[in-house]
């Protein structure tokens, strides 16, 4: 079967899908270029008014994390000038989209295009074989699970990026072996730099390692941890509960709001281990998700990945996840209110 083989591809044949669904001619005007330390895979010029848009193309978008699509584009672009370009965009991720401002083409058609005096939205148009494949596209070795430890080890000190190979093993809980080809990768990536002395490595690109370990993380990590998703009917019912003393940690809405007092939780991540959960649930009196049910809360319970340290540094505090893990957890929800929360929490602790 042949697939799209390159980000090219795919933008050529978006472009033609939508000259061919609603007579729209798009100018390509600029490929690979730079905004503000962010780079953009092309820029689009519309018809009509010249306005020019920011575009990010996206291979399997189908599996990519919505949110931290979502967060990128709006970091890159001014309000109303973003554009995803994709193989193909379901339905479902198209409302998404749509309810987030953020403009979108893909090569079956499917469009989202809103600049005065042209207003486009076409979805449910059926991906092209030759476009959409089954398997996810394969990133490096240190953005699958086991690498992903490593990194967040890094991430939670930096220092660490230059410790014997045996240290970072030990602080990440991963094999020893691991630690060599993670170091490997991020240096084929570009991410890390031998330094100038012997065996020495420095860190060249710390957004680009948050950024792509935050889009990894959903399925990376977090799915493979999850235990359950469980609901309550009290929307305060976290305010009485110290998740320490059930050696758990507050993640997403609930964490940013302890970490910047700037949002209302509403949904829940709580990391706990599975042997204190059932004490925790009934002393939160949460119940357990029925299969099909959409409650106005849920909370989400997932076993921590990580190794407990003693010296946590001036950025993690007692009861709350790192706040990577924290930025990850609202990055996935795509939720406008949330992406404003982790913008804030990314300034504050993530520089």
């Amino acid at each position: 079967m042949n697939r799209l083989a390159t980000e090219h591809d795919i933008l050529d044949a978006a472009i033609g899908a939508i000259h061919r669904e609603a007579g729209l001619y798009l100018n390509v005007v600029g490929h690979d270029a730079n905004r503000d330390d962010k780079r953009i895979d092309a820029i689009i010029q519309m018809p009509e008014n010249g306005a020019r848009l920011a575009a990010e193309i996206k291979k399997w978008a189908t599996q990519a994390n919505l949110g931290a699509v979502i967060n990128q584009i709006k970091n890159f672009a001014e309000p109303g000038q973003g554009l995803l370009i994709a193989d193909y965009i379901n339905p479902n991720m198209g409302e998404r989209l749509k309810e987030a401002d953020i403009q979108f083409l893909d090569t079956a058609g499917n469009a989202y295009i809103n600049q005065r005096p042209i207003y486009i939205y076409i979805k449910g148009n059926k991906p092209q074989q030759a476009v959409v494949a089954k398997e996810r596209v394969k990133t490096g070795k240190a953005f699958q699970p086991t690498g992903m430890k490593v990194v967040f080890a890094f991430l939670r000190d930096r220092e660490l990026i230059n410790a014997p190979y045996r240290e970072i093993a030990d602080q990440a809980g991963v094999a020893l072996g691991t630690v060599g080809w993670v170091i490997r990768d991020l240096m084929a990536q570009g991410i890390l730099l031998e330094g100038t002395n012997k065996n020495q490595r420095e860190l060249n690109n710390l957004d680009l390692l948050i950024d792509k370990w935050v889009e990894a993380y959903p399925y990376k990590l977090k799915g493979k941890y999850k235990i359950g998703t469980f609901n309550t009917d009290n929307p305060d019912w976290w305010k009485a509960i110290h998740p320490e003393e059930f050696d758990a940690w507050w993640g997403g809405e609930t964490a940013v709001a302890k970490y910047t007092n700037y949002l209302n939780p509403k949904h829940g991540v709580v990391y706990i281990h599975q042997a204190n959960m059932a004490n925790f649930l009934q002393t939160a009196r949460l119940r357990k998700t029925r299969p099909h049910e959409r409650p106005d809360m849920q909370i989400d319970l997932i076993e921590p990945f990580w190794k407990e340290v003693e010296n946590k540094g001036n950025t993690e505090q007692a009861g709350l996840a790192h706040p990577i893990i924290v930025y990850a957890d609202l990055i996935e929800t795509g939720d406008t209110r949330n992406l404003d929360a982790a913008d804030q929490l990314r300034e504050r602790y993530l520089r």
